[in-house]
């Protein structure tokens, strides 16, 4: 074996090349339960050819649809789902990225899958067919998706000729497989940018170096070495040829886009702008987060990076603004901001947040760390900074407009205009860096005492970490409209800062009431349970008064979201019933009397213990028995035909909670190959076990642009019921393997402080016994392929089920709810 060739620019220790120019990657987490493969391809959309747009995505795509050494059935996603993990793909300017996480016990047989299919695609021309149809049924969403209509219209108004602004997704028309040409292309694509020198593999995972670098090499030589390819050099991002546009979009969400284009910048640009949005979303006094929510100009942002290649970049600032704000004005104070920032010491910053970094990385599944950017230095960061300039911004405004020309960029038709430049406006703003954090540095030690909410122990390996959940529940009354919205505004200071402390905390509205979840360092916990309470119970009230305009906003933009993302995100409160809302909280007082009046139950697990008043009584300890039958959900929305179904499980034994699980562990795959590969229904769509408040069931999600929702219903009746042939067919130590794994599953999840607090709480939620997954476990062991059927054979009678859509009812069987 040629030896290995040492790396002389990374920045990683544990960074070489193979002999045939694989460049490897090696990250060890010691104790680590999951383990992470990722190859990066050097090459993209903007290396594919002009004549067959979205060559390069659709590429990404077959890989996976059977190689030389696996058929597409036992291919890399049907093993990953299997397993219970996570795999993905996806394909970027001048990069395709090809990533999956399994249990590190299996890493080797995941990169052995990942390798074939990219080294040695069958690229079987029925496949080739069917998928282009999947690529099509995607082009359709996106074409309604407010953020790729974003990107196509800052596309557009760059300097004409960039490679942005061209058509890449990729759809029927431009995947031309009637062409003589096409199938030679794809393959002189394949060829060309599918070769060990242009691939990176990382490996992470509790394996020890050497044992990483043995599979690296054991699967990575079989990657042909290819040829070197001249790299292009990217035409210039300016001049512009508009920097102020309007957009409608879908849903009408009113958002403020400033983006930035850049020049000349390093490597450590990714991780520059990653702690460059930590600095702008800090809810600090003095600074722009802070600031902009006093103005009531916007309510909060994010940052991407869209595109960056060979220096240049595309940095895309995403304000949701406030109805009826000053863009104008919303716009100077960024810039203000930037402009401080660029003369600020931020050292200081730099260097906490690199501490910061280094605090969490072991919080970090192997996935992420996998998919983490280079390294940066604070010179990254000043580079970055000295290009957030106006005369680089395109400034992007979003909404419901209507008889606006329309234009197309990137393939995309866009309802854009041009906007005159108008006076610009000044900052009086007097801005602060962050002060240091008040949750870092607190003591360890917690004194012994009594909880108002009972304790569960915590795994033997969570010392020091704790989880408290807390939920209210209305009486009589409803929660007031607005309130969840009004008291997550109140609580960002707090959360944001807990969560740079290494605490994790949400307030969300779910199935009618509120719910507070903390997991994390116990001793930061304390802290911030006793702040986070004192301000639900008194929050500031400009944040109690714009509830109701937040949640107004909050709703445009999932109108605006794909049509099934918009049923997952209703099913919670459909299955309770509706969110029976009440009038909106206007003064200290209201709020007092709901709090008064609210019902609370609690749990808490690991190192934590609460003892302080709590508002509102104790909730009963009776849960109810949930209504029964099958309800169809009929609810308003544009777009393709979507359809979400979920089947409860009724009165969950351990023994049919077992069956349940491992029928959504078979299930998954074989409804990924049945609707999207074999009969091209839709691109979204989703399958699997899941609890949804107080319930636990089977889910079953698609959107198609080809199929009515009773074409779709249809399908899915069809696949439940052929399904019993399938799981008829499984052999006795078939059953066995898939039963193992998923126990394994569970006890990865167990061992995860999380992931075992959630699910502690979750069994709480459901009136269940606190050894209930422990039983459930043990019920996989002698889980018998008979009542795996009968199992089967409860869910296809679906005595009760849910079904949400974006269309009325094809059956008179179903009870309708509005």
């Amino acid at each position: 074996m040629p030896p290995l060739i040492e790396s002389s620019e990374s920045q990683r220790p544990l960074d070489l090349y193979l002999a045939n120019g694989l460049r490897v990657r090696r990250v060890h987490l010691p104790g680590a339960c999951l383990a992470a493969a990722l190859i990066e391809v050097r090459g993209g959309s903007h290396d594919e050819p002009d004549a067959f747009p979205g060559l390069a995505h659709y590429l990404e795509h077959l890989v996976f649809l059977g190689s030389r050494g696996f058929a597409a059935g036992d291919g890399l996603i049907p093993f990953v789902q299997g397993l219970g993990g996570r795999v993905n793909a996806s394909t970027r300017a001048r990069r395709t990225r090809f990533f999956c996480e399994v249990p590190a016990a299996h890493l080797e047989q995941a990169l052995e899958r990942l390798v074939d299919m990219l080294a040695h695609p069958l690229l079987d021309e029925a496949a080739l067919w069917r998928e282009r149809e999947v690529l099509q049924a995607e082009y359709s969403a996106r074409a309604r998706d407010p953020q790729t209509l974003c990107e196509a219209a800052l596309a557009w108004a760059l300097a004409p000729g960039h490679s942005l602004a061209a058509f890449h997704a990729g759809n029927a028309a431009s995947l031309a497989l009637e062409s003589p040409a096409f199938i030679p292309a794809l393959r002189a694509f394949h060829g060309d940018h599918y070769q060990a020198g242009r691939m990176c593999l990382t490996l992470v995972g509790p394996q020890p170096p050497d044992v990483l670098l043995a599979l690296a090499r054991r699967h990575g030589d079989a990657l042909l070495a290819g040829r070197p390819l001249a790299e292009p050099v990217p035409p210039p991002l300016q001049p512009l040829r508009a920097n102020r546009l309007r957009l409608g979009v879908p849903g009408g969400s009113g958002r403020l886009v400033l983006s930035f284009v850049l020049d000349d910048q390093g490597d450590g640009l990714e991780m520059a702008v990653s702690v460059l949005e930590r600095l702008l979303v800090d809810e600090f006094p003095g600074g722009l987060q802070a600031r902009l929510g006093a103005l009531g100009l916007s309510d909060g942002l994010r940052l991407r990076l869209p595109y960056a290649h060979a220096g240049q970049g595309l940095l895309v600032m995403e304000l949701d603004r406030v109805e009826g704000a000053d863009c104008a004005q919303l716009e100077a104070e960024v810039l203000s901001w930037l402009e401080f920032l660029r003369v600020a010491p931020l050292s200081a910053f730099w260097e906490d947040r690199l501490a910061d970094l280094r605090r969490h990385i072991y919080d970090q599944t192997p996935l992420e760390t996998a998919l983490a950017p280079e390294p940066a230095q604070l010179a990254d960061l000043c580079s970055l900074l000295g290009q957030l300039r106006a005369e680089r911004m395109i400034r992007l405004e979003t909404g419901k407009f209507h008889g606006a020309p329309c234009v197309d960029s990137a393939g995309f038709r866009l309802e854009l205009e041009c906007l005159d430049v108008g006076p610009g406006k000044c900052s009086d703003a007097t801005w602060r860096l962050p002060l240091p954090n008040p949750y870092l540095n607190l003591p360890v030690s917690m004194p012994a005492r009594a909880s108002r909410v009972l304790v569960l122990p915590g795994p033997a390996s969570a010392a020091g970490q704790g989880a408290l959940y807390l939920r209210w529940s209305p009486t009589e009354h409803g929660l007031p409209q607005g309130l969840a919205h009004g008291l997550r505004r109140a609580l960002r200071p707090i959360l944001g800062a807990a969560g740079e402390a290494g605490l994790r905390g949400e307030l969300q509205a779910e199935q009618g009431g509120l719910s507070l979840a903390l997991v994390g360092k116990a001793n930061v916990l304390r802290r911030v349970v006793d702040d986070s309470l004192a301000v639900l119970q008194a929050p500031p009230l400009w944040a109690l008064d714009q509830g109701p305009r937040l949640q107004q906003d909050a709703q445009r933009r999932e109108a605006g979201e794909l049509p099934i993302r918009q049923l997952l995100q209703r099913l919670p409160d459909r299955l309770a019933g509706g969110t029976n809302e009440t009038a909106a909280v206007f003064s200290p007082e209201d709020l007092s009397g709901f709090w008064r009046r609210a019902r609370w139950q609690g749990l808490g697990i690991g190192d934590v213990a609460l003892d302080r008043q709590l508002p509102g009584l104790p909730a009963r300890a009776r849960i109810q028995a949930e209504e029964g039958g099958r309800f169809w959900h009929a609810l308003e929305g544009e777009g393709e035909a979507a359809l979400l179904m979920f089947y409860p499980l009724e009165l969950p034994t351990p023994e049919d909670e077992a069956a349940w699980r491992l029928l959504g562990r078979l299930m998954e795959p074989a409804f990924h190959q049945r609707l999207r590969g074999e009969l091209q229904l839709g691109y979204a769509l989703a399958c699997g076990f899941r609890q949804v408040g107080r319930q636990r069931g089977l889910l079953f999600a698609i959107q198609s642009p080809r199929a009515s929702v009773a074409e779709l219903f249809e399908h899915i009746e069809a696949f439940l019921a052929q399904q019993h042939l399938s799981l008829a067919q499984l052999d006795s130590k078939r059953l066995q393997e898939l039963a193992r794994s998923l126990d394994q599953q569970l006890a990865r999840q167990a061992a995860s402080f999380p992931e075992h607090a959630r699910q502690c709480w979750l069994d709480r939620l459901s009136g269940l016994a606190d050894d209930h997954l422990e039983r459930v476990r043990q019920a996989l062991t002698g889980l018998s392929l008979q009542r795996l059927l009968e199992q089967h054979g409860r869910l296809t009678a679906a005595r009760a089920c849910h079904a949400l859509a974006n269309a009325e009812s094809p059956s008179p069987e179903w009870r309708t709810r509005p």
